[in-house]
């Protein structure tokens, strides 16, 4: 082998082991994002422990980009993160920001995947959740653990002073140890019976559930319950409208009997003359009804005497007759009082001089000729 093959291949190996180390490099050391399209979110936390510029921004375990910048924020206070998402991870409007940090101190930023149909815009500010401390929860643990103990502690001493007061209770009553066991063992006879019915009623339960009608029935009551529910819901809505309108009936109710309430005395007063004068028209007509009833009364001798009545009747007969009669007078009573409307003069010395025809004009409304008289008073022809 020659110098210039020597020489050929350790430039070889030289340029073989830069090209490794460049891909390692570009590998495992996010060179990539120099290249690759990127947009920029900004995440607002209250504490950020352990965040840093590189920090790794994750979906779902998944890296999606780094961080780029870590300041404080002058205007609201905290830490204000700005990260460098790459372009192909498009989070979502309602996605959610979490620091998160190992128990070997390892911090990242995790993002929710969110539900939003509608991307989250580049530049958004987002609203990061508080991490978890492992170290204050290891605290939380130790003081909650020696809350515990010490419970745990004063549990084993009243079971200490229960065990005592047991064996007292048993040197006590050693005696009645057998009559109580036999209790105890009658007791436990009828706690297995039952036990042995619970048993049956619940294999019997099993069959009924089991049957496919009642499943079906089953069924079918849980598909209406919705229904029933938005029935009771629209129920509800019509008693709370019944209520309303009850409460703005009363409200006129107590405008109107306002009124009433205020004049109560005067209507009152009102009420208690009115009663005074019904009582006393009840008085009389009390009298007036004795009246009715007494026997030498007028009404009780017309109702009670025939005779009375038929000379009523005939009295009424007679006076028929006299009005019947008396007609033809008073048709020539009123063809007298015309004749005097229309010639007053009859009635003076002419009526005295000129006579008359004698013949009666006639009662109705048509043209009537002037009568000359024939003969006066004075007329000898």
């Amino acid at each position: 082998m020659n110098e210039r093959q020597l020489q050929f291949r350790v430039g070889l190996f030289v340029v073989v082991s830069l090209a490794i180390g460049a891909s390692v490099i570009v590998q495992f050391g996010s060179l990539k994002s120099y290249w690759e399209k990127q947009y920029a979110l900004a995440v607002h936390f209250d504490v950020a422990p352990g965040l840093r510029t590189g920090v790794p921004v994750q979906l779902h375990g998944i890296s999606i980009g780094l961080v780029r910048e870590v300041r404080f924020d002058a205007e609201r206070g905290g830490v204000l993160a700005v990260l460098d998402i790459d372009e192909q991870y498009r989070l979502r409007k309602d996605t959610q920001a979490a620091l998160k940090r190992s128990l070997l101190g390892d911090t990242s930023i995790e993002f929710t995947a969110g539900v939003s149909p509608d991307p989250l815009p580049p530049g958004s500010l987002l609203e990061g959740a508080e991490p978890l401390d492992p170290m204050r929860i290891v605290q939380q643990f130790d003081a909650r653990l020696s809350g515990t103990m010490a419970s745990f502690e004063a549990t084993t001493r009243e079971w200490q002073k229960v065990g005592g007061n047991l064996n007292a209770l048993l040197d006590t009553n050693r005696g009645n140890i057998a009559h109580v066991l036999e209790k105890t063992v009658h007791s436990l006879d009828a706690f297995a019976a039952t036990m042995a019915q619970a048993n049956e009623a619940l294999a019997g339960t099993n069959k009924v559930l089991a049957d496919p009608e009642y499943q079906e029935n089953l069924r079918t009551t849980l598909a209406t319950l919705p229904e029933i529910a938005r029935e009771t819901q629209e129920t509800v809505a019509a008693i709370r409208q019944t209520v309303v309108t009850m409460d703005a009936s009363l409200a006129n109710l107590k405008d109107a009997t306002d009124p009433l309430a205020q004049k109560s005395g005067d209507i009152v007063a009102r009420l208690d003359r009115s009663m005074a004068s019904f009582e006393s028209t009840m008085a009389d007509l009390s009298r007036f009804s004795k009246l009715l009833v007494d026997e030498d009364g007028s009404i009780q001798r017309f109702a009670s005497d025939p005779e009375l009545y038929r000379n009523l009747a005939t009295s009424a007969g007679s006076m028929a007759v006299v009005l019947k009669s008396l007609e033809p007078t008073l048709r020539d009573l009123r063809i007298f009082a015309d004749k005097i409307a229309r010639h007053p003069e009859l009635l003076g010395v002419g009526g005295m001089v000129n006579g008359s025809s004698g013949i009666k004009a006639p009662e109705d409304g048509t043209a009537r000729q002037a009568e000359t008289p024939k003969r006066g008073f004075f007329n000898r022809n």
